[in-house]
């Protein structure tokens, strides 16, 4: 296919061409999405965060359920082999509230409640209202040297294993005020034993927290290690630009968000010219630095949205999202303009395609191939320069 060219004669110019035939073979991307924050990129990982944490919270509200109800039999048990104490009747009834209490009403509101940011204070209002119901049948049970004291510990236990930290010492504290108060109010014919199970939950509680601290500082660990590996998978080792899948991961989260807003995107295809030359007359080690002197100045020029990858050798991509076919040519050569006053070890020139999607039958492919083919068209007209695929344009 042939090439209309305007401003043919001035270099380093911006025109618009009929796209010529060349591409990139796109692979099967996954729909996640990738940032620039100031100029620095970082890949959007809190979707896969949300997705892992989702189910441990559900797991945990589950396994919260079907402890406490072990705990409630248990304590039915008790209550049956000592016929003969105190309020039998009123603490059978609590117990079967309580139950009733888990499973008809903490587990529905719980399951709603997991992907908010609601889901901490719940489980704490879970575990306090669990305390309470301990502390209450501890008392109706005689005080302090009722056996059912020692259930106290169960929540706070519990909590360590996946609660914050803050939230499991609120929780141990608690404990501990609902201990004092239901020694301070029921019968002590044993000092000692009331104080030795005050010790015991206080140590119990403060293994609790020990546990909890552990588990912050290795999810902190993890948290990091995942983070540098995921850094490590999706960035270029060379440019700290994306790779060529990420940027494709994040072209593809870009054209699903603009399918559901109706809004464009445009992408800047990126090269520098006679790079091979660079690499054979002066050493990988000079085309390796003027690549990334370019890249930088790409990196200056990008605004907070704007993702920047490397898709293979000297040849880079812009994703610009919420941008038109008016403002992509204006963007991409603020772009150009950073890229040429970068300061590289040797003189080098670079060519820009740009394209825009705003056809809800266009796939992200299409653009980059579109953008591509602009690129091959200013390599054709003599490089150095920006060309516009015209199609996004109207103009054919």
């Amino acid at each position: 296919m042939g090439a209309e060219r305007e401003n043919e004669n001035r270099p380093g110019g911006t025109a618009t061409f009929r796209p010529m035939p060349r591409g990139i073979a796109p692979s099967d991307p996954s729909p996640r999405a990738a940032v620039d924050h100031g100029g620095h990129l970082a890949y959007a990982h809190g979707a896969d965060d949300e997705e892992w944490e989702y189910p441990l919270w559900r797991r945990h509200l589950f396994m919260g359920i079907g402890s406490f109800t072990v705990g409630a039999v248990l304590l039915f048990g008790y209550l049956v082999l000592t016929p003969h104490g105190p309020h039998r009747g009123l603490l059978m009834v609590i117990d079967a509230g309580g139950v009733a209490c888990w499973v008809g009403a903490f587990a529905p509101v719980g399951i709603r409640l997991l992907k908010t940011k609601w889901r901490v204070p719940f489980f704490f209002v879970w575990s306090v209202t669990t305390l309470t119901l301990i502390a209450v049948a501890a008392r109706l049970d005689g005080g302090a040297e009722s056996p059912i004291t020692a259930l106290l510990v169960l929540p706070v236990l519990f909590a360590a294993l996946v609660y914050p930290l803050p939230t499991v010492v609120a929780l141990g504290v608690v404990a501990e005020v609902f201990f004092a108060i239901v020694a301070a109010t029921g019968v002590v014919v044993s000092p000692s034993k009331v104080a030795m199970s005050g010790v015991s939950l206080g140590l119990a509680g403060g293994i609790a927290i020990m546990a909890a601290v552990n588990r912050t500082a290795q999810d902190r660990d993890r948290q990091r290690l995942t983070a540098r590996l995921h850094k490590l998978a999706t960035h270029d080792g060379l440019t700290g630009c994306l790779t060529y899948q990420a940027f494709q991961d994040a072209l593809e989260g870009e054209a699903a968000r603009a399918r559901r807003h109706g809004r464009p995107f445009s992408v800047v295809m990126v090269d520098l010219d006679s790079f091979k030359r660079i690499n054979d007359e002066h050493g990988h080690d000079v085309g390796d630095a003027t690549l990334r002197a370019v890249v930088q100045g790409l990196l200056a020029a990008a605004r907070s949205t704007d993702v920047v990858g490397r898709l293979g050798g000297d040849e880079l991509a812009v994703l610009l999202p919420d941008t038109d076919a008016e403002q992509a040519p204006l963007v991409a050569e603020r772009f150009r303009a950073h890229a040429r006053s970068a300061e590289t070890p040797v003189g080098v020139t670079v060519s820009f395609g740009t394209a825009t999607w705003s056809n809800q039958l266009e796939s992200p492919a299409d653009v980059i191939r579109h953008a591509d083919q602009a690129l091959y068209s200013a390599k054709h007209a003599g490089r150095d320069r920006l060309v516009v695929w015209e199609h996004c344009l109207g103009n054919t």
